[in-house]
Protein backbone atom coordinates (compact mmCIF):
# COMPACT_ATOMS: atom_id res chain seq x y z
CA UNK A 1 0.00 0.00 0.00
CA UNK A 2 1.35 3.45 -1.21
CA UNK A 3 -0.26 5.45 1.75
CA UNK A 4 1.15 4.56 5.58
CA UNK A 5 -1.61 2.70 7.83
CA UNK A 6 -2.30 4.51 10.61
CA UNK A 7 -4.97 2.53 12.18
CA UNK A 8 -4.72 -2.00 11.85
CA UNK A 9 -7.48 -3.62 13.47
CA UNK A 10 -6.95 -7.22 13.37
CA UNK A 11 -9.73 -9.47 14.58
CA UNK A 12 -8.91 -12.35 16.74
CA UNK A 13 -10.93 -15.29 18.34
CA UNK A 14 -8.07 -16.97 20.23
CA UNK A 15 -7.64 -19.92 17.68
CA UNK A 16 -4.52 -21.16 16.44
CA UNK A 17 -5.14 -19.43 13.29
CA UNK A 18 -5.28 -16.05 15.36
CA UNK A 19 -1.24 -16.50 15.96
CA UNK A 20 -0.80 -16.27 12.12
CA UNK A 21 -3.03 -13.39 11.82
CA UNK A 22 -1.55 -11.32 14.69
CA UNK A 23 1.92 -11.70 13.13
CA UNK A 24 1.17 -10.74 9.23
CA UNK A 25 -0.67 -7.66 11.29
CA UNK A 26 2.52 -6.85 13.05
CA UNK A 27 4.48 -7.42 10.11
CA UNK A 28 2.26 -4.61 8.42
CA UNK A 29 2.82 -2.49 11.58
CA UNK A 30 5.34 0.62 11.47
CA UNK A 31 6.04 3.35 13.28
CA UNK A 32 3.47 5.75 13.84
CA UNK A 33 0.93 2.68 13.06
CA UNK A 34 -1.73 1.99 15.89
CA UNK A 35 -2.70 -2.04 15.91
CA UNK A 36 -5.88 -3.16 18.00
CA UNK A 37 -6.51 -6.29 18.29
CA UNK A 38 -9.83 -7.25 18.81
CA UNK A 39 -12.31 -9.83 20.46
CA UNK A 40 -15.80 -10.00 19.91
CA UNK A 41 -17.42 -12.09 22.32
CA UNK A 42 -20.50 -13.58 20.75
CA UNK A 43 -22.31 -13.54 24.25
CA UNK A 44 -23.42 -10.60 26.15
CA UNK A 45 -21.98 -11.96 29.29
CA UNK A 46 -19.98 -8.80 30.57
CA UNK A 47 -18.93 -10.37 33.75
CA UNK A 48 -15.46 -9.58 35.44
CA UNK A 49 -13.97 -13.44 35.07
CA UNK A 50 -14.89 -14.05 31.49
CA UNK A 51 -13.07 -10.06 31.45
CA UNK A 52 -9.91 -12.03 33.31
CA UNK A 53 -10.56 -14.53 30.92
CA UNK A 54 -10.25 -13.15 27.76
CA UNK A 55 -6.94 -10.59 28.83
CA UNK A 56 -5.39 -14.21 29.80
CA UNK A 57 -5.91 -15.09 26.07
CA UNK A 58 -5.02 -11.80 24.71
CA UNK A 59 -1.23 -12.22 26.73
CA UNK A 60 -0.39 -15.09 24.43
CA UNK A 61 -0.09 -12.30 21.48
CA UNK A 62 2.39 -10.36 23.62
CA UNK A 63 5.74 -12.92 22.59
CA UNK A 64 4.21 -12.61 18.74
CA UNK A 65 4.44 -8.90 18.93
CA UNK A 66 7.51 -7.92 20.83
CA UNK A 67 9.57 -10.79 17.97
CA UNK A 68 8.21 -8.00 15.71
CA UNK A 69 9.18 -5.20 17.04
CA UNK A 70 5.27 -4.54 17.59
CA UNK A 71 2.67 -3.27 20.39
CA UNK A 72 -0.72 -3.38 20.26
CA UNK A 73 -4.02 -2.15 21.82
CA UNK A 74 -6.13 -4.99 23.33
CA UNK A 75 -10.06 -4.61 23.06
CA UNK A 76 -13.08 -6.64 23.82
CA UNK A 77 -16.44 -6.14 23.04
CA UNK A 78 -19.92 -8.31 23.37
CA UNK A 79 -22.20 -9.13 20.12
CA UNK A 80 -22.12 -9.98 17.32
CA UNK A 81 -18.57 -10.27 15.57
CA UNK A 82 -19.19 -9.76 12.32
CA UNK A 83 -21.95 -6.33 13.81
CA UNK A 84 -19.15 -5.42 16.26
CA UNK A 85 -15.90 -5.66 14.36
CA UNK A 86 -17.54 -3.29 11.34
CA UNK A 87 -18.54 -0.83 14.26
CA UNK A 88 -15.26 -0.47 15.67
CA UNK A 89 -13.59 -0.70 12.54
CA UNK A 90 -15.51 2.51 11.59
CA UNK A 91 -15.54 4.49 15.10
CA UNK A 92 -12.12 4.10 15.24
CA UNK A 93 -11.36 5.05 11.49
CA UNK A 94 -9.37 1.53 10.71
CA UNK A 95 -7.47 2.11 7.57
CA UNK A 96 -7.05 -1.79 7.77
CA UNK A 97 -9.03 -4.76 8.64
CA UNK A 98 -7.56 -8.16 9.26
CA UNK A 99 -9.16 -11.27 10.20
CA UNK A 100 -8.67 -14.77 9.63
CA UNK A 101 -10.69 -17.49 7.94
CA UNK A 102 -11.05 -20.70 8.93
CA UNK A 103 -13.23 -22.41 5.58
CA UNK A 104 -12.12 -24.68 3.48
CA UNK A 105 -15.57 -25.12 1.45
CA UNK A 106 -16.31 -23.69 -2.63
CA UNK A 107 -19.02 -21.55 -1.29
CA UNK A 108 -17.85 -18.07 -0.23
CA UNK A 109 -19.37 -18.06 2.91
CA UNK A 110 -18.48 -21.55 3.83
CA UNK A 111 -14.84 -21.01 2.24
CA UNK A 112 -14.60 -17.64 4.21
CA UNK A 113 -17.22 -18.18 7.17
CA UNK A 114 -20.44 -15.83 7.54
CA UNK A 115 -18.08 -13.55 9.85
CA UNK A 116 -15.49 -13.00 7.43
CA UNK A 117 -17.58 -12.80 4.56
CA UNK A 118 -19.87 -10.06 6.06
CA UNK A 119 -17.06 -8.17 6.97
CA UNK A 120 -15.65 -7.86 3.79
CA UNK A 121 -18.85 -7.05 2.05
CA UNK A 122 -19.58 -4.69 4.54
CA UNK A 123 -15.89 -2.94 5.25
CA UNK A 124 -15.38 0.97 4.34
CA UNK A 125 -12.08 0.04 4.33
CA UNK A 126 -9.38 -1.91 3.37
CA UNK A 127 -9.63 -5.62 4.12
CA UNK A 128 -7.07 -8.62 4.84
CA UNK A 129 -8.95 -12.41 4.94
CA UNK A 130 -6.03 -14.34 6.01
CA UNK A 131 -7.09 -18.36 5.12
CA UNK A 132 -6.26 -20.83 7.85
CA UNK A 133 -3.28 -23.48 6.33
CA UNK A 134 -3.85 -26.39 5.20
CA UNK A 135 -2.54 -28.50 8.21
CA UNK A 136 -2.20 -31.97 6.44
CA UNK A 137 0.22 -30.56 3.70
CA UNK A 138 2.07 -27.90 6.04
CA UNK A 139 1.00 -25.21 3.41
CA UNK A 140 2.26 -21.75 5.11
CA UNK A 141 -0.65 -19.48 5.30
CA UNK A 142 -1.89 -17.09 2.52
CA UNK A 143 -3.87 -14.45 1.95
CA UNK A 144 -6.88 -15.61 0.10
CA UNK A 145 -8.50 -12.51 -0.38
CA UNK A 146 -7.21 -9.00 -0.33
CA UNK A 147 -10.69 -6.37 -0.99
CA UNK A 148 -10.81 -2.62 -1.17
CA UNK A 149 -13.99 -1.37 -0.56
CA UNK A 150 -15.44 2.20 -1.37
Amino acid sequence: MENQLKSILCAVDFSALSDHVVAYAADLQHDGTELTLLYVEPEERNSDSLLKKHLHAFSRYSDILASRGGSALFTVRYGDPATGILSYAEKHHADLLVLGSHGSMAYTRLLMGSTAETVMRKATCAVVIYKSPVSDSGAKARIESITQVS
